[in-house]
Protein backbone atom coordinates (compact mmCIF):
# COMPACT_ATOMS: atom_id res chain seq x y z
CA UNK A 1 0.00 0.00 0.00
CA UNK A 2 1.57 3.30 -1.14
CA UNK A 3 -0.50 5.64 1.04
CA UNK A 4 1.34 7.41 3.87
CA UNK A 5 -0.01 9.17 6.95
CA UNK A 6 1.46 12.62 7.66
CA UNK A 7 1.11 14.97 10.59
CA UNK A 8 2.79 18.00 12.13
CA UNK A 9 5.21 17.53 15.05
CA UNK A 10 3.11 18.67 18.00
CA UNK A 11 -0.05 17.90 20.00
CA UNK A 12 -0.81 14.21 19.25
CA UNK A 13 1.81 13.46 16.60
CA UNK A 14 3.40 10.55 18.47
CA UNK A 15 0.23 8.47 18.65
CA UNK A 16 -0.71 9.36 15.04
CA UNK A 17 2.69 8.11 13.83
CA UNK A 18 2.48 4.99 16.01
CA UNK A 19 -1.03 4.28 14.79
CA UNK A 20 0.04 4.53 11.15
CA UNK A 21 2.89 2.07 11.67
CA UNK A 22 0.65 -0.34 13.60
CA UNK A 23 -1.69 -0.42 10.58
CA UNK A 24 1.16 -1.01 8.13
CA UNK A 25 1.21 2.52 6.67
CA UNK A 26 4.22 4.79 6.23
CA UNK A 27 4.49 7.50 8.86
CA UNK A 28 5.58 10.98 7.73
CA UNK A 29 6.40 13.71 10.23
CA UNK A 30 6.45 17.41 9.35
CA UNK A 31 8.90 18.22 12.10
CA UNK A 32 9.84 21.67 13.46
CA UNK A 33 13.62 21.92 13.47
CA UNK A 34 13.54 22.87 17.14
CA UNK A 35 11.85 19.53 18.01
CA UNK A 36 13.85 17.20 15.79
CA UNK A 37 15.72 15.63 18.69
CA UNK A 38 12.49 15.01 20.59
CA UNK A 39 10.83 13.07 17.79
CA UNK A 40 13.97 11.19 16.87
CA UNK A 41 14.01 9.78 20.41
CA UNK A 42 10.83 7.79 19.70
CA UNK A 43 11.92 6.41 16.29
CA UNK A 44 8.41 6.45 14.86
CA UNK A 45 8.70 8.51 11.65
CA UNK A 46 9.61 6.70 8.44
CA UNK A 47 10.12 10.06 6.75
CA UNK A 48 11.08 13.36 8.39
CA UNK A 49 10.39 16.66 6.61
CA UNK A 50 12.00 19.53 8.47
CA UNK A 51 10.04 22.78 8.69
CA UNK A 52 10.28 25.95 10.76
CA UNK A 53 6.62 26.16 11.82
CA UNK A 54 3.05 25.24 10.84
CA UNK A 55 2.97 27.95 8.17
CA UNK A 56 5.59 25.97 6.23
CA UNK A 57 2.96 23.33 5.46
CA UNK A 58 1.65 25.79 2.88
CA UNK A 59 4.98 25.94 1.03
CA UNK A 60 4.76 24.48 -2.47
CA UNK A 61 7.88 22.33 -2.04
CA UNK A 62 6.55 20.80 1.17
CA UNK A 63 3.22 20.00 -0.47
CA UNK A 64 4.98 18.50 -3.51
CA UNK A 65 7.00 16.29 -1.18
CA UNK A 66 3.87 15.09 0.58
CA UNK A 67 2.10 14.47 -2.74
CA UNK A 68 5.04 12.40 -4.01
CA UNK A 69 4.60 10.12 -0.98
CA UNK A 70 0.80 9.87 -1.47
CA UNK A 71 0.36 11.41 1.96
CA UNK A 72 -2.87 12.05 3.80
CA UNK A 73 -2.51 14.73 6.47
CA UNK A 74 -4.07 14.13 9.89
CA UNK A 75 -4.82 17.58 11.38
CA UNK A 76 -4.73 18.34 15.09
CA UNK A 77 -5.11 21.28 17.48
CA UNK A 78 -1.81 23.00 16.68
CA UNK A 79 -2.89 23.49 13.07
CA UNK A 80 -6.16 25.03 14.27
CA UNK A 81 -4.46 27.45 16.65
CA UNK A 82 -1.19 28.36 14.90
CA UNK A 83 -2.21 29.11 11.33
CA UNK A 84 -4.92 31.13 9.56
CA UNK A 85 -7.26 28.18 9.24
CA UNK A 86 -9.32 29.65 6.37
CA UNK A 87 -6.14 30.17 4.36
CA UNK A 88 -4.90 26.70 5.27
CA UNK A 89 -8.12 25.02 4.18
CA UNK A 90 -8.02 26.90 0.87
CA UNK A 91 -4.31 26.66 0.01
CA UNK A 92 -3.29 23.25 1.38
CA UNK A 93 -3.78 20.95 -1.61
CA UNK A 94 -2.75 17.65 0.00
CA UNK A 95 -5.68 15.40 1.02
CA UNK A 96 -6.75 15.84 4.65
CA UNK A 97 -8.26 13.06 6.73
CA UNK A 98 -11.64 14.45 7.76
CA UNK A 99 -13.79 17.36 6.68
CA UNK A 100 -11.50 20.37 6.25
CA UNK A 101 -14.42 22.82 6.29
CA UNK A 102 -15.32 21.67 9.81
CA UNK A 103 -11.94 22.98 10.97
CA UNK A 104 -13.14 26.46 9.99
CA UNK A 105 -16.37 25.96 11.91
CA UNK A 106 -14.46 24.76 14.94
CA UNK A 107 -12.35 27.91 14.97
CA UNK A 108 -15.38 30.24 14.75
CA UNK A 109 -17.32 30.45 18.02
CA UNK A 110 -20.55 31.65 16.39
CA UNK A 111 -20.52 28.87 13.79
CA UNK A 112 -19.67 26.38 16.52
CA UNK A 113 -22.66 27.43 18.59
CA UNK A 114 -24.90 27.36 15.50
CA UNK A 115 -23.91 23.77 14.81
CA UNK A 116 -24.56 22.63 18.37
CA UNK A 117 -27.96 24.32 18.39
CA UNK A 118 -28.82 22.72 15.04
CA UNK A 119 -28.13 19.38 16.70
CA UNK A 120 -30.59 20.23 19.47
CA UNK A 121 -27.84 20.09 22.08
CA UNK A 122 -28.13 22.21 25.21
CA UNK A 123 -25.40 24.87 25.34
CA UNK A 124 -24.61 27.60 27.90
CA UNK A 125 -26.12 31.01 27.30
CA UNK A 126 -23.91 33.44 25.39
CA UNK A 127 -23.90 37.22 25.93
CA UNK A 128 -23.08 39.77 23.24
CA UNK A 129 -22.20 42.49 25.74
CA UNK A 130 -21.07 42.74 29.39
CA UNK A 131 -24.23 44.77 30.06
CA UNK A 132 -26.39 41.69 29.35
CA UNK A 133 -24.66 39.50 31.94
CA UNK A 134 -26.90 38.35 34.82
CA UNK A 135 -25.01 35.29 36.09
CA UNK A 136 -21.48 33.97 36.58
CA UNK A 137 -19.65 33.85 33.24
CA UNK A 138 -16.47 32.56 31.68
CA UNK A 139 -14.87 35.03 29.30
CA UNK A 140 -12.71 33.99 26.37
CA UNK A 141 -10.52 36.73 24.94
CA UNK A 142 -9.80 36.94 21.19
CA UNK A 143 -7.32 34.23 20.23
CA UNK A 144 -7.98 32.21 23.40
CA UNK A 145 -7.23 28.50 23.03
CA UNK A 146 -5.97 25.60 25.09
CA UNK A 147 -7.27 27.32 28.22
CA UNK A 148 -5.14 30.44 27.66
CA UNK A 149 -6.94 33.78 27.66
CA UNK A 150 -9.88 32.64 29.83
CA UNK A 151 -11.16 34.13 33.06
CA UNK A 152 -14.26 33.87 35.25
CA UNK A 153 -16.42 36.73 36.54
CA UNK A 154 -19.14 36.43 39.17
CA UNK A 155 -21.49 38.81 37.36
CA UNK A 156 -21.82 42.02 35.34
CA UNK A 157 -20.05 44.36 37.76
CA UNK A 158 -17.21 41.93 38.40
CA UNK A 159 -16.77 41.40 34.65
CA UNK A 160 -16.57 45.12 33.88
CA UNK A 161 -14.13 45.62 36.76
CA UNK A 162 -11.84 42.83 35.53
CA UNK A 163 -11.94 44.02 31.92
CA UNK A 164 -10.94 47.53 33.00
CA UNK A 165 -8.15 46.17 35.18
CA UNK A 166 -6.84 44.12 32.25
CA UNK A 167 -7.10 47.09 29.89
CA UNK A 168 -9.45 45.19 27.56
CA UNK A 169 -12.03 47.14 25.56
CA UNK A 170 -15.56 45.82 26.05
CA UNK A 171 -16.22 45.63 22.30
CA UNK A 172 -12.98 43.78 21.52
CA UNK A 173 -14.48 40.54 20.26
CA UNK A 174 -15.06 38.98 23.67
CA UNK A 175 -16.83 35.65 23.90
CA UNK A 176 -18.90 35.74 27.09
CA UNK A 177 -20.54 32.49 28.10
CA UNK A 178 -22.59 31.41 31.11
CA UNK A 179 -20.39 29.59 33.63
CA UNK A 180 -22.11 26.26 34.23
CA UNK A 181 -21.21 24.61 37.52
CA UNK A 182 -20.56 20.89 37.23
CA UNK A 183 -17.99 18.27 36.26
CA UNK A 184 -16.15 18.75 32.97
CA UNK A 185 -16.09 15.67 30.76
CA UNK A 186 -14.38 15.16 27.39
CA UNK A 187 -15.53 12.00 25.55
CA UNK A 188 -13.51 11.03 22.44
CA UNK A 189 -15.68 9.84 19.57
CA UNK A 190 -14.93 8.52 16.10
CA UNK A 191 -17.41 8.60 13.24
CA UNK A 192 -16.73 6.09 10.47
CA UNK A 193 -18.28 7.01 7.11
CA UNK A 194 -17.37 3.50 5.95
CA UNK A 195 -19.44 1.85 8.69
CA UNK A 196 -21.81 4.80 9.24
CA UNK A 197 -21.27 4.36 12.97
CA UNK A 198 -20.20 6.42 15.99
CA UNK A 199 -17.65 4.82 18.31
CA UNK A 200 -16.62 5.90 21.80
CA UNK A 201 -12.87 5.40 22.21
CA UNK A 202 -12.09 7.17 25.49
CA UNK A 203 -12.95 9.89 28.02
CA UNK A 204 -10.75 12.36 29.86
CA UNK A 205 -10.68 15.40 32.08
CA UNK A 206 -8.15 18.20 31.72
CA UNK A 207 -5.68 19.34 34.35
CA UNK A 208 -5.45 23.12 34.19
CA UNK A 209 -3.24 25.79 35.73
CA UNK A 210 -3.69 27.21 38.16
CA UNK A 211 -7.35 26.57 38.83
CA UNK A 212 -6.77 22.91 39.75
CA UNK A 213 -3.98 23.70 42.19
CA UNK A 214 -6.10 26.39 43.86
CA UNK A 215 -8.44 23.65 45.05
CA UNK A 216 -5.70 22.45 47.43
CA UNK A 217 -5.66 25.78 49.25
CA UNK A 218 -8.24 26.52 51.99
CA UNK A 219 -10.85 29.08 50.95
CA UNK A 220 -9.74 31.61 53.58
CA UNK A 221 -6.18 31.49 52.26
CA UNK A 222 -7.35 31.80 48.65
CA UNK A 223 -9.01 35.11 49.54
CA UNK A 224 -5.83 36.39 51.14
CA UNK A 225 -3.70 35.35 48.17
CA UNK A 226 -5.90 37.24 45.68
CA UNK A 227 -4.87 34.90 42.86
CA UNK A 228 -6.63 35.11 39.49
CA UNK A 229 -7.48 31.56 38.31
CA UNK A 230 -6.06 30.45 34.96
CA UNK A 231 -7.21 27.58 32.77
CA UNK A 232 -4.25 26.62 30.58
CA UNK A 233 -4.19 22.87 29.96
CA UNK A 234 -1.03 21.10 31.14
CA UNK A 235 -2.19 17.50 31.05
CA UNK A 236 -5.10 15.08 30.98
CA UNK A 237 -6.63 12.61 33.42
CA UNK A 238 -8.42 9.39 32.32
CA UNK A 239 -12.07 9.04 33.21
CA UNK A 240 -14.62 6.22 33.10
CA UNK A 241 -18.24 7.35 33.04
CA UNK A 242 -21.11 5.73 34.86
CA UNK A 243 -22.48 3.21 32.40
CA UNK A 244 -25.96 4.70 32.66
CA UNK A 245 -24.58 7.98 31.23
CA UNK A 246 -23.17 6.46 28.04
CA UNK A 247 -26.49 6.39 26.18
CA UNK A 248 -26.94 10.15 26.71
CA UNK A 249 -23.47 10.89 25.36
CA UNK A 250 -23.99 8.63 22.34
CA UNK A 251 -27.25 10.45 21.63
CA UNK A 252 -25.45 13.83 21.75
CA UNK A 253 -22.66 12.54 19.50
CA UNK A 254 -25.03 11.07 16.91
CA UNK A 255 -27.13 14.24 16.78
CA UNK A 256 -23.93 16.23 16.33
CA UNK A 257 -22.89 14.02 13.40
CA UNK A 258 -26.29 14.45 11.73
CA UNK A 259 -26.10 18.24 12.15
CA UNK A 260 -22.69 18.32 10.47
CA UNK A 261 -24.07 16.41 7.50
CA UNK A 262 -26.79 19.02 7.16
CA UNK A 263 -24.71 22.17 7.63
CA UNK A 264 -21.14 21.25 6.63
CA UNK A 265 -21.23 18.64 3.87
CA UNK A 266 -20.05 15.88 3.76
CA UNK A 267 -20.31 16.04 7.54
CA UNK A 268 -18.19 14.61 10.31
CA UNK A 269 -15.37 12.25 9.35
CA UNK A 270 -13.20 10.55 11.95
CA UNK A 271 -12.35 11.80 15.46
CA UNK A 272 -14.20 14.45 17.40
CA UNK A 273 -14.67 15.48 21.01
CA UNK A 274 -17.82 16.69 22.75
CA UNK A 275 -16.70 19.04 25.53
CA UNK A 276 -19.35 18.94 28.22
CA UNK A 277 -20.28 19.81 31.78
CA UNK A 278 -22.35 17.37 33.83
CA UNK A 279 -24.56 19.23 36.30
CA UNK A 280 -25.95 15.81 37.20
CA UNK A 281 -25.66 12.36 35.60
CA UNK A 282 -28.72 13.06 33.42
CA UNK A 283 -28.13 16.82 32.97
CA UNK A 284 -25.40 17.53 30.39
CA UNK A 285 -24.49 20.87 28.84
CA UNK A 286 -22.08 21.08 25.88
CA UNK A 287 -19.88 24.17 25.75
CA UNK A 288 -17.46 23.26 22.91
CA UNK A 289 -16.61 20.65 20.33
CA UNK A 290 -13.41 19.70 18.54
CA UNK A 291 -13.82 18.33 15.02
CA UNK A 292 -10.49 16.43 14.97
CA UNK A 293 -8.24 14.44 17.28
CA UNK A 294 -7.80 15.99 20.73
CA UNK A 295 -4.74 15.82 22.98
CA UNK A 296 -6.67 13.93 25.66
CA UNK A 297 -6.50 10.85 23.43
CA UNK A 298 -2.76 10.70 24.20
CA UNK A 299 -3.77 8.99 27.44
CA UNK A 300 -4.79 5.93 25.50
CA UNK A 301 -1.95 5.12 23.09
CA UNK A 302 -2.35 1.48 24.12
CA UNK A 303 -6.13 1.75 24.19
CA UNK A 304 -8.80 2.77 26.70
CA UNK A 305 -11.45 0.71 28.53
CA UNK A 306 -13.92 1.67 25.78
CA UNK A 307 -11.65 0.94 22.80
CA UNK A 308 -10.76 -2.38 24.46
CA UNK A 309 -14.44 -3.38 24.41
CA UNK A 310 -14.54 -2.72 20.65
CA UNK A 311 -11.09 -3.80 19.47
CA UNK A 312 -9.14 -5.41 22.28
CA UNK A 313 -5.73 -4.06 23.20
CA UNK A 314 -3.81 -1.35 21.41
CA UNK A 315 -6.47 0.75 19.63
CA UNK A 316 -5.57 4.41 20.10
CA UNK A 317 -7.38 7.20 18.27
CA UNK A 318 -4.29 7.55 16.09
CA UNK A 319 -4.47 3.89 15.14
CA UNK A 320 -8.23 4.10 14.56
CA UNK A 321 -7.60 6.90 12.05
CA UNK A 322 -4.97 4.80 10.27
CA UNK A 323 -7.31 1.80 10.29
CA UNK A 324 -10.03 3.82 8.57
CA UNK A 325 -7.52 4.98 5.95
CA UNK A 326 -6.32 1.42 5.35
CA UNK A 327 -9.88 0.07 5.06
CA UNK A 328 -10.83 2.88 2.66
CA UNK A 329 -7.82 2.04 0.48
CA UNK A 330 -8.70 -1.65 0.45
CA UNK A 331 -12.32 -0.93 -0.55
CA UNK A 332 -11.50 1.95 -2.96
CA UNK A 333 -13.50 4.40 -0.83
CA UNK A 334 -10.88 7.04 -0.01
CA UNK A 335 -13.20 9.77 -1.27
CA UNK A 336 -15.45 9.08 1.74
CA UNK A 337 -12.79 9.95 4.32
CA UNK A 338 -10.62 12.73 2.84
CA UNK A 339 -11.31 16.25 1.62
Amino acid sequence: MNISVATYGSHSALQILKGAKDEGLRAVLLCPRSRRRLYERFRLADELILVENVEDLLREDVQRNLTSMSSILVPHGTIISDVDIKRFVKDFKVPIFGNRELLVWESDRELKEMLLREAGIEVPRAFSSPDEVDCPVIVKLPGAEGGRGYFVASGRDDLIKKLRKMGVRMNRGLYIQEYVIGVTVYPHFFYSPLREEVELLGVDRRYETNVDSLGRIPASDQLNLNVQPTYEVVGNIPLVLRESMLEKFFDIAERFVEATKKLVSPGMIGPFCIEAICRAPDDIVVFEFSARIVAGTNLFINGSPYSYLLYGEGMSMGRRIAKEIRLACETSELEKIVT
